[in-house]
């Protein structure tokens, strides 16, 4: 029996369970420490966020990415590598005397009295709270008009690390945002013939400094449930326009071919093996891949690890965003004991949540409020 046990161990995960310690809370931090950020994203490219603004949280502010730099002699460059990131989680987790339970969760039963999680080795942990910070693993995006594309002729850009197969192969990148003009780069620099399709007429770029980016994101994440539901509803209905980080212009621009101003409205497999893609106004290409940067969709029901049970029991936010739970002010759901955090509790509180910015909060929110309902139940 623990306090609580966290499923997901990257930086959300991570910095929970470094202010769970801190609060003498018993923990266990479940998953692969890092892995989306170490195993699922090329190491080649860079984080677009400055990086003054990315420090994981712990109780203290003690283990900062600030302090990482100066006593690893590591420079705070913008754009940051990716390695160094993750460099600085592990250094972080380190320092704060986190420790990882490197298995995953494969389900979570609730009962009166506790939560019970089974992880993938059979192991069953106990625990009176469970925390869900998982990333956006589960939530991929691929339109329905290449759908019918077979997973030889099609890939997301979640997970697609490996450029190298497709060295001297035709491939066509659809997206017009960031993941779609690295995915774009990262094929041309492995010697793909690539080309980026996209709706928009022109590819919007995110300024030059990155600085007020990050801050505003940090802000936003204080500040967004406190808002009257007027405000919220304002920015929920604006669309969000995908940008593009500066730095990528010059691995792209008058190397990759960009066609903008076309939707794909068929895809079909095509000849020996090919992809044959048909276009508004009728033109096709033939290519031997098609990637797809077409994002993520949040559902809370792709979760693997919530049966059928508990997440009938989950209330959810309105229509149309029914994919998110309902969370309260502390990131509670309507399950007692069972916090979301990240990308799902993003509409609730928050875009800050589908970032690195939103850590902080989350873990002021939660931990405390765990602990004060733990010493309120103590006898």
């Amino acid at each position: 029996m623990v306090d609580l046990v966290i499923i997901g161990a990257g930086p959300y995960g991570i910095s929970l369970a470094a202010h769970a310690k801190s609060a003498g809370l018993s923990y266990v931090l479940l998953g692969q420490p890092m892995h989306f950020w170490k195993n699922q994203m090329p190491q080649t490219m860079f984080i677009r966020t400055n990086p003054r603004y990315i420090s994981l949280s712990d109780r203290e502010d003690r283990w900062t990415i600030d302090r990482f730099s100066d006593e690893t002699g590591t420079p705070l460059d913008s754009p940051f590598p990716r390695p160094a990131f993750v460099d600085y989680a592990f250094w972080f987790a380190r320092h704060a005397g986190v420790e990882f339970t490197p298995e995953l969760a494969v389900r979570v039963d609730r009962t009166p009295e506790a939560f019970t999680v089974v992880t993938e080795t059979g192991r069953r942990w106990t625990a009176a709270r469970v925390i869900v910070a998982t990333g956006l693993q589960h939530f991929s995006y691929v339109p329905d008009e290449l759908r019918a594309l077979p997973p030889s002729l099609l890939t997301h850009t979640f997970g697609q690390t490996d450029f190298e197969r497709f060295r001297n192969k035709k491939v066509a990148v659809i997206g017009s945002g960031q993941s779609a003009w690295e995915a774009a780069a990262l094929l041309h620099m492995a010697g793909s013939d690539a080309e980026i399709l996209f709706r928009r007429e022109a590819v919007q770029f995110a300024g030059e400094d990155n600085t007020a980016t990050g801050l505003r994101l940090i802000e936003s994440a204080e500040q967004f449930y406190r808002l009257p539901l007027e405000q919220k509803q304002e920015r929920w209905n604006t669309p969000r326009r995908g940008s593009v980080a500066l730095f990528l212009k010059p691995y792209v621009e008058g190397k990759v071919k960009t066609t903008g101003g076309v939707e794909i409205v068929r895809a079909e497999t095509w000849g020996d093996g090919q992809a044959r893609l048909t276009l508004t106004g009728g033109e096709t290409r033939i290519v031997d891949h098609v990637v797809s940067a077409t994002g993520y969709r949040i559902k809370l029901d792709l979760l693997p690890f919530l049966p059928p049970a508990l997440l009938e029991a989950v209330e959810r936010e309105p229509e149309p965003y029914h994919g998110f739970p309902l969370l309260s002010e502390q990131f509670e759901s309507s399950v007692p004991g069972l916090y979301f955090t990240g990308p799902l509790a993003s509409h609730t509180h928050g875009s800050a949540f589908g970032f690195v910015a939103g850590i902080r909060q989350a873990c002021r929110s939660i931990i405390p409020h765990i602990e004060q309902g733990k010493t309120q139940m103590d006898p």
